[in-house]
């Protein structure tokens, strides 16, 4: 359809078009990128001013697992009984734990009751590469509040996001994406607490995705 139009316009204007199109995409380095798979990363925020996305169903249950660092390792969290479905989802390529002595290392994975969050221990460092993918497909519970703040469940949705809690007071909001519908994922600086939230006051709407 998008070919059958340009074609019916004249030379001319076609180049005015595409000047616009050009200083259209230009705009500033304030603006997003219109990407339906990125969300918006906002700043550091007090817990109190987030909403952290609640989950229904049967919890996944507490892991601990040990591993050889030299192996790649991914760790499936799943619900428990009669769902079974997946909750989460920890990847470590080979290389990307550091163990402070040996050659193999211990994570233990603790899940927060009614929402997605996770807890991860270790003594080891984890290195860039690895990652976490939060499944959240029909266990999706919108907090109280998030559809008034936002709109709709659809545009709360859009800017969940992986994040860190820091200190147990703040959180820390990761470069988040969707590898596929309603998955979230971001890499996983390392040991601590971890949340899919997003702010309280929804941001400004600055891409066409909106």
């Amino acid at each position: 359809m998008r070919g059958r139009i340009w074609r019916k316009i004249p030379g001319q204007c076609q180049q005015v078009v595409a000047l616009l199109g050009l200083a259209a995409c230009a705009g500033t380095p304030s603006q997003l990128p219109s990407d339906p798979t990125a969300t918006p990363k906002s700043p550091p925020l007090p817990l109190g001013q987030v909403f952290v996305l609640e989950s229904w169903g049967a919890p996944a249950e507490d892991t601990v697992v040990r591993f050889q660092v030299d192996q790649p390792r991914i760790i499936l969290l799943r619900r428990g009984s009669p769902d079974n479905g997946e909750f989460a989802r920890l990847v470590f390529p080979a290389g990307t734990v550091v163990p402070r002595s040996g050659d193999s290392s211990s994570i233990t994975i603790r899940t927060r009751p009614g929402v997605y969050g996770i807890d991860i221990e270790t003594e080891d460092d984890i290195q860039p590469g690895a990652a976490v993918t939060f499944s959240y497909g029909i266990h999706f519970v919108a907090p109280a509040g998030a559809r008034t703040a936002y709109g709709s469940d659809f545009r709360f949705e859009r800017f969940l996001a992986v994040s860190q809690l820091v200190s147990d007071s703040t959180v820390v909001f990761l470069d988040s994406w969707r590898p596929a519908s309603d998955l979230l994922t971001a890499p996983l600086p390392g040991a601590g607490q971890y949340l899919v939230a997003a702010p309280r006051t929804a941001p400004r709407f600055r891409t066409l995705i909106w």
